[in-house]
């Protein structure tokens, strides 16, 4: 199988200068749509409980994260 033509998106290459991804959510808190700056991202969404996410929020107030400079795209 020939693989496609990817590309990165990010880096100086486009207006915007975040770092994160984002999340849209409706009323309900489920998710709609992800984006890294203006570029729409696949997402799969999953619940979890209680124990997962008190995990999950203490990681992410321990910091340290990696900031995001650009993703790799195949487009379909």
């Amino acid at each position: 199988m020939k693989r496609k033509q990817s590309r990165s998106y990010g880096w100086s290459d486009t207006i915007h200068r975040g770092h994160e991804v984002n999340v849209e959510t409706d009323d309900a808190g489920n998710v709609v749509a992800v984006w890294f700056r203006c570029q729409p991202l696949p997402f799969t969404q999953s619940n979890h409980g209680a124990a997962r996410a008190a995990d999950m929020r203490r990681m992410y107030e321990a910091g340290g994260l990696p900031k995001i400079l650009a993703i790799d795209l195949e487009d379909q």
